[in-house]
């Protein structure tokens, strides 16, 4: 019966996402709209992702010109060493047993910087667009309630609302598209999340299989009003508990 009832909630979440507030698969605007676009991807890589081989050919695959991770190590096989030629640019701020937050890109860094936080959960970096600066941020929330996510958002309110626009910030959020603590750094950063609802994460005990159907999406990416999300999708299995999340975005 439990997993019955399980399934009739995923189902349900299925079925009604497009409905609920800012998740409408219509509030996607046409390429059209803009003539420059670009490729992020975010993936919480796992601190002791095995796999990490696999995860590079993924990214490569995906061919983004910027890539947001988190649960990043010194691991001699830790993506940002695979990626180091491809990605040159690489930014982590803070560390911790599991890793730190990390944007890694193949666009060069501009000559304005953001200060890093003293965090594992955030790294921000200025990239040059063309001449123009615009800013990337990775981001690890914590587990939500009864684990300290809402402390963890507080602490790092200050430096999320100084990111400054354009902005594009991507992470795993440990909170669904439709949660509180997604709005709150929405508010706090003047970003709007991408619309629609993308199963990343299941717990490693359950079959991989399973975690595009009844995962959870707390893998996010957030714009400011300069972006426009032309198209976001999950990408293959890549050695961790969540799934690479790929999205092409207009300006």
């Amino acid at each position: 019966m439990a997993m019955v009832g399980g399934l009739t909630v995923v189902a349900a979440l299925v079925l009604t996402y497009p409905y609920l507030p800012g998740l409408s698969p219509g509030s996607f605007s046409s390429a059209n709209a803009s003539p420059r676009s670009l490729r992020v991807l975010q993936f919480n890589t796992l601190y002791d992702n095995t796999q990490t081989d696999l995860a590079a050919r993924v990214i490569r695959a995906a061919d983004p010109d910027v890539v947001f991770l988190q649960e990043v190590t010194d691991s001699p096989k830790a993506l940002i060493n695979l990626l180091k030629d491809d990605y040159p640019v690489q930014l982590r701020c803070g560390d911790s047993a599991i890793g730190g937050a990390t944007v890694i890109s193949r666009i060069p860094a501009a000559r304005d910087k953001i200060d890093c936080v003293e965090s594992f959960a955030l790294s921000a970096i200025r990239l040059d667009l063309g001449g123009e600066p615009i800013t990337f941020a990775s981001y690890h929330g914590f587990w939500p309630w009864p684990f300290n996510q809402q402390e963890g958002i507080d602490k790092l309110a200050g430096q999320l609302a100084a990111l400054p626009h354009p902005l594009i910030l991507a992470g795993d959020f440990n909170a669904t598209t439709w949660s509180e603590g997604v709005h709150q750094i929405a508010r706090l950063t003047d970003t709007s999340p991408a619309p629609g609802a993308r199963a990343t994460w299941l717990s490693s005990h359950l079959p991989n299989a399973l975690k595009p159907l009844i995962g959870l999406p707390i893998d996010q990416i957030m714009v400011s009003d300069e972006f426009t999300i032309t198209s976001i999708e999950k990408l293959p299995f890549a050695g961790s508990d969540h799934l690479p999340v790929v999205a092409d975005i207009a300006f």
